[in-house]
């Protein structure tokens, strides 16, 4: 699976095809760790957005994925069906890898290049907007983070603070 904006070398697919027939059931591109041609992907997006999300996905799921963005996947047919895939929109991304995760799915990396897209028009890819969405999604699937670990601050932060106000609050008049 790949974009079609002439960004991804269909021709050099033949790392995906070995790792899935070593028995991956998904194989993820790395543009990080192939390379990114200039004005491939605006700065925003290369320093910011696809690292501080990627790595939100590696720490609340556990995985090992660098670049969870990459428009550049294969995967096994029968596994990708199993995952119940259902999101819609640009966190499809996220989606396929989160689930792939949580499924103990055997999910690896391979090196891959990005160019420059060859399209006439301006790309569709909507910064914050989608960013967002991306954030929302993985906050969603990962409850202890969303829930638990800002509550148990808060219970914290309270406790201290409510230490330091209570104990002279109890004195008696005599």
């Amino acid at each position: 699976m790949g974009d079609a904006d002439d960004s991804y070398d269909f021709t050099n697919l033949m790392p995906f095809v070995t790792e899935l027939r070593k028995g991956a059931d998904m194989v993820m591109g790395n543009r990080f760790k192939g390379g990114i041609a200039p004005g491939a992907m605006p700065k925003l997006h290369r320093y910011l957005g696809n690292p501080v999300l990627s790595f939100v996905g590696r720490v609340f799921f556990r995985s090992d994925i660098g670049d969870f963005h990459c428009g550049l996947r294969g995967f096994n047919r029968e596994s990708v069906l199993a995952l119940g895939l259902q999101a819609t929109g640009m966190e499809f991304a996220s989606e396929m890898v989160v689930r792939a995760t949580l499924a103990k799915q055997d999910i690896r990396e391979v090196p891959t290049t990005l160019a420059k897209d060859g399209r006439s028009r301006p790309p569709h890819l909507h910064t914050w907007r989608d960013g967002w969405r991306h954030l929302r999604f993985l906050l969603l699937f990962a409850p202890r983070w969303l829930f638990f670990v800002p509550g148990l601050a808060l219970l914290v932060a309270g406790l201290a603070i409510g230490g330091a106000v209570l104990p002279g609050s109890f004195h008696m008049a005599r």
